[in-house]
């Protein structure tokens, strides 16, 4: 039997630093190199660990050859293919490159100037602090990337032909300030604190007060900049190549946006015109909740903002994605009259959920898009691929294996990489149809489970409402004796744009963090652990979802996950669920210390890091999405710390001081009022993090180590996570999981 040192070390073991290099062929990366061939890293387990060589198939036989001399960079360029890298390495230096390679936008002194063969042009004239185009704005991590020393290059979207870009005027020069201390810097001489401050609206705020961010397009030829004429947005736009509410025509002659109100209570698609920044309203849409606009992407939040929206190259179409009928689904508008057509899917497919487009085929008139809630689907968030005629004809199921599935299409075929928790990764590749053309790798995950690894038990259970079923899984403890008793942990997150119980094969977390909330490591000293998606979450429907509506104190169903424990006891007899634990970063940091005051009598101890214990103090853009505009009393809901008095168990508060998602004086607060409550509580503050807490190992071990001794009511052992956090080197621009490289941070609304 090990003892609990032994199980540390099992415990660590489960760290995505060890566990990524565990799984072989779980993830191959595809790079389409024309319309025919792609190729990917074949990973094989050498001596020294992985060893990966490329692999250069043809699409449409699925016959294959090994390009030697390419191992280890199956992102490399192949075949001639340079100009993404090259454009890559520009931007590091500060630049943002032309598609051709021969244009080059540059930022000095506030302003944006081009550089081609024609010399240099200095393209506006009014640039300065806190007021500038194309200027990295992401409000969840201002401090982070300045500290990281990134250069910074303009954000912009290029014309297909290189002639034109889209890019914003941020203003936010009336915007109040946050401020975080830098307590010392890096060398023994630099011990002087230092003060960041940052523009961060919060939804008390005045419009006058918010950000405005004005679409604006250049023209290379003409070396000029005109203003688009439509509504500046007042939440940070994004017009990177995969992130963005702007996409181009095919010819270049003009681009179409989504434009949203603040509080999404209304959306617009609009047309714009390259040449003068014209721009003509296509569609509206308003609601009495919120607008779900954009798809918020899975687990921790990547993969989002891909709006299925679109206008066909000959302008006669344009579909819009709308939650109008209940569930998100296609419609088509005309525009010469601007008469809507009618929703693509008929009533057989009514509960069917359209995510974000991967293809349009316009030659063809057909649409390749994934969508959940599917028919025939053990789980409603299965992704699947799905096409359909621009007509709403031949819609059909492209993806028949009842798992999740990421595809990168090609011309002629397309990659498909299938899982569940519970079922390792398999690719293969098939053709426009669906038919199997030939299985392309299956993953294997031996080292995995050599090393401790509890594969997840899916399971369903009731809300709080008795009636509506919800998913989650479970982790049993390494060991496992039916006859044993043990404590469990629910990791959660709370937050409504985005759900939280992962649903393909995990084993790798590309912020530091531990997959799957550390469930695994907590196996390992022999605790269960478990992950519910309650009443709130996306992806199952409107009404689902607007659970959430003026709710967010709810967090995503905090009732359901208390609620459950008894029905899961049933399914589960081995739950002890006198001894019921809880933990979550940012908005689960939110949840567990809501569960902690709120549900006392069941969870005996929870974790809490980088909470946003009081949504007044956020930023506003995610606050006021699901609680509307501010209203005193209804915000005043939003702030937990009223009910600090109800703490009974035992409750461990972390934060980064640097955190430049949710400030460190939301913590702070929350300890204020457990002192005036004469509370018992743990805190630690680490000087050198952002929102990035989970991904610490000093907190990962101290997180271990506070459930060990109130959970297992053991004395932890001395012992130190030592692993190096790395980064994972984001995916080529285009992929499905690209990620912001700048920082470890949560960029796409993850509080």
């Amino acid at each position: 039997m090990m003892d609990l040192l032994e199980k540390y070390r099992a415990a660590e073991r489960m760290l995505p630093q060890y566990t990524r290099e565990m799984v072989i062929n779980g993830s191959p990366k595809i790079r389409w190199l024309d319309g025919v061939f792609f190729s990917y890293g074949r990973e094989t387990r050498g001596e020294s660990g992985k060893e990966t060589v490329n692999v250069r198939v043809n699409s449409l036989t699925g016959e294959e050859e090994i390009r030697s001399g390419e191992a280890g960079n199956p992102q490399g360029a192949l075949n001639g293919d340079t100009d993404p890298a090259q454009a890559r390495r520009s931007e590091k230096s500060g630049f943002s490159v032309s598609p051709d390679g021969h244009c080059r936008l540059f930022y000095r002194g506030h302003n944006l100037y081009l550089l081609d063969g024609g010399g240099e042009t200095q393209l506006t004239f009014d640039g300065e602090p806190l007021c500038e185009y194309g200027c990295y704005v992401d409000v969840y991590s201002q401090i982070t990337v300045k500290r990281q020393g990134a250069a910074e290059h303009p954000l912009v979207l290029w014309s297909p032909d290189g002639r034109y870009f889209v890019t914003y005027r941020a203003d936010r020069r009336a915007v109040k300030k946050l401020y975080a201390i830098e307590s010392f810097g890096d060398s023994q001489q630099d011990i002087r604190p230092r003060l960041w401050e940052y523009p961060c609206p919060f939804a008390g705020d005045s419009d006058g007060e918010l950000p405005h961010f004005a679409l604006c397009v250049g023209d290379v030829k003409l070396r000029n900049m005109t203003m688009v004429q439509a509504p500046a947005y007042l939440d940070p736009v994004f017009t990177s190549e995969e992130k963005s509410f702007v996409r181009w025509l095919p010819d270049s002659s003009g681009f179409y946006f989504t434009w949203f109100s603040r509080g999404y209570g209304e959306g617009r698609l609009y047309l714009a015109e390259a040449a003068t920044g014209a721009a003509r309203q296509i569609v509206r849409e308003t609601t009495d909740t919120f607008l779900n606009l954009g798809a918020f992407g899975q687990l921790d939040g990547f993969g989002s903002y891909q709006f299925s929206n679109f206008v066909t190259a000959d302008r006669k179409l344009a579909f819009w994605q709308s939650e109008r009928s209940g569930y998100a689904h296609l419609y088509r508008y005309r525009l010469d009259t601007g008469a809507c057509e009618g929703d693509l899917f008929d009533a057989a497919c009514r509960e069917m959920i359209v995510q974000k487009l991967v293809k349009v085929d316009e030659a063809a008139g057909r649409i390749y898009f994934m969508a959940n809630n599917v028919p025939d689907c053990s789980d409603p968030l299965y992704y699947q691929l799905f096409a359909v005629n621009f007509d709403g004809s031949g819609l059909a199921r492209l993806t028949p294996e009842d798992a999740v599935h990421r595809v990168t299409m090609g011309e002629q075929a397309f990659v498909d990489t299938y899982s569940r928790v519970d079922l390792p990764p398999v690719t293969v590749l098939r053709d426009l149809e669906g038919a199997l053309i030939r299985e392309l790798e299956r993953a294997d995950v031996s080292g995995l489970l050599a090393a401790g690894y509890q594969i997840p038990e899916r399971f369903t259970v009731k809300a709080a409402d008795g009636v509506t079923g919800l998913w989650g899984i479970l982790v049993r403890p390494a060991g496992f004796s039916s006859d044993a008793k043990y404590p469990v942990i629910d990791y959660i997150y709370g937050g409504a744009q985005l759900y939280n119980v992962p649903r393909e094969f995990t084993w790798d977390n590309a912020m530091g963090r531990e997959a799957m909330g550390g469930l695994q490591g907590f196996a390992q000293v022999g605790i269960a652990g478990i992950i519910l998606d309650g009443r709130g979450t996306p992806g199952q429907g409107k009404r689902f979802h607007e659970f959430s509506w003026k709710a967010i104190h709810e967090c995503a169903g905090l009732a359901d996950h208390a609620a459950c424990l008894p029905e899961l006891k049933e399914q589960f007899p081995f739950l002890d669920l006198s001894r019921v634990g809880i933990w979550g970063n940012s908005g689960g940091g939110y949840a567990t210390v809501s569960a902690m005051f709120r549900y006392p009598q069941i969870y005996r101890a929870g974790v809490a890091s980088a909470g946003n214990y009081d949504q007044r103090m956020y930023e506003n853009s995610w606050t006021e999405r699901y609680y509307g505009l501010y209203q005193e009393e209804l915000y005043g809901q939003g702030d937990i710390t009223r009910l600090a008095e109800n703490l009974k168990g035992k409750l461990f508060l972390a934060c980064g001081a640097l955190d430049d998602n949710v400030s460190m004086s939301q913590t702070l607060r929350l300890c204020d009022r457990l002192i005036r409550c004469n509370k018992d509580y743990e805190l630690l503050i680490l000087p050198r993090v952002n929102h990035n807490v989970p991904a610490d190992l000093y907190f990962i071990r101290r997180k271990l180590d506070f459930f060990v001794r109130h959970l297992l009511g053991q004395e932890p052992p001395e012992y130190e996570f030592k692993a190096e956090f790395k980064a994972v080197e984001p995916e080529k621009p285009g992929s499905e999981a690209e990620i912001n490289a700048f920082t470890e941070e949560e960029h796409e609304r993850t509080i």
